[in-house]
């Protein structure tokens, strides 16, 4: 399997792992040794850190609205790293959607990810902090 194939095999099943919550069904994707960079200047490093580090963000971010959209561009193959433009919309009832955009990278090692690293456009930063300002009341935990 090429590591595109593998890339998208990945993504379908982070969008299952949304819906079932069984995170386990993501450790396959990743080397032992991964680490991620989610952007925000932090890194986790080892599977299990990573694998913690995307549940928090979904139960953090995305499971508090009342719909996520993602839409994304194809994937493209650069090396061993495979890398996506993305935006990501969230609603909740009562605010305005919340638009998030930006770009992964992962890079692969014997099948597997062994870096992921999200990098937000200009601007999305301080929208996300505008947004939650205005509108993170709206949010239950």
């Amino acid at each position: 399997m090429s590591s595109l194939e593998r890339f998208q095999a990945y993504a379908d099943a982070f969008e299952q792992t949304l819906a079932d919550d069984n995170w386990q069904r993501l450790e396959e994707y990743f080397t032992p040794d991964t680490s991620y960079d989610p952007g925000d200047g932090t890194v986790a490093v080892g599977r299990e850190q990573v694998l913690t580090r995307l549940t928090d963000g979904v139960n953090g971010l995305d499971r508090r609205f009342d719909s996520r959209a993602l839409s994304a561009t194809e994937p493209k193959l650069d090396g061993d790293t495979v890398s996506l433009s993305w935006q990501l919309t969230l609603t909740k009832d009562g605010a305005p959607d919340l638009v998030l955009s930006g770009a992964e990278h992962a890079t692969f090692k014997d099948g597997a990810i062994s870096k992921m690293q999200d990098v937000f456009d200009d601007g999305t930063g301080e929208s996300l902090t505008a947004w939650m300002a205005a509108h993170g009341d709206l949010l239950t935990s």
